[in-house]
């Protein structure tokens, strides 16, 4: 008897919001997969990455929608990577039946993704992965605002807000241009760091970039205030 040939797992971004902005070959991969996988922070509740991916998604393709507890401060490692675990071997057992897999990912599956988590289990078990990238939201928020991320000899930081104060001022004090994500874990943290530097007028707020409900703004109260879920900030001290 012939033996079941594997599937393939795709990890695709889609960018931070606008439909439009997803590489042509991760549309080819989601109008072409069996199976879409859209992962949410809690079960029932709508998933981003899947909306900003339903134009290219067939009608006939079968949706699994998979819980992934967002990793914090206060999460314990313990719990996530069981979950993670438990997540990948769903995976796995879609492409042991020889289907074709896309996990949806908001942004770049590289960067604070919980895919790439999934995709580690995968690989130490031999599936085949390939993963497409996305456009994050930092550099979706400097072409949007025509806004230069680095320029010259200057260096840039990342960094997320789940990180603790301490680690997130010591990037802030380390380059001349940093980005910070996951802004909604501790906004108020991060309006902080820069009264205390003197960087209230340096830096620019996005949040739902290329949604309808997107805002800019560059005034610090509105930092500290409750700051959606999806917001991305650029520090640049230089002006």
């Amino acid at each position: 008897m012939e033996q079941q040939k594997k599937g393939k797992l795709y990890g695709i971004g889609v960018g931070p919001g606008d439909p439009e902005l997803l590489t042509v070959k991760a549309v080819k991969a989601i109008e072409s997969a069996d199976v879409i996988i859209s992962p949410t922070k809690k079960m029932g509740k709508p998933s981003i990455a899947l909306q900003i991916a339903k134009p290219y998604i067939k009608p006939e393709t079968k949706l699994v929608v998979m819980d992934f507890p967002m990793l914090s401060l206060s999460a314990e490692r313990e719990t996530l990577e069981k979950q993670w675990s438990e997540n990948a071997d769903q995976i796995q057992s879609m492409l042991n039946w020889g289907k074709t897999a896309v996990f949806l990912t908001l942004g770049d599956p590289m960067v604070y993704s919980t895919y790439s988590y999934v995709m580690e289990f995968l690989l130490d078990r031999g599936m085949e992965v390939e993963t497409i990238s996305g456009i994050p939201s930092f550099c979706s928020l400097a072409a949007h605002l025509n806004l230069p991320l680095t320029q010259g000899e200057e260096s840039l930081g990342v960094v997320g807000m789940t990180q603790s104060e301490d680690e997130v001022a010591a990037v802030i004090d380390a380059h001349q241009n940093v980005v910070v994500m996951k802004v909604s874990a501790n906004a108020a943290g991060l309006a902080k760091a820069l009264r205390d530097r003197h960087l209230e007028d340096h830096f620019v707020m996005i949040s739902n970039i290329g949604m309808d409900s997107e805002k800019v703004t560059r005034d610090i109260a509105d930092l500290e205030k409750k700051v959606p879920y999806l917001s991305t900030v650029l520090i640049k001290k230089a002006k």
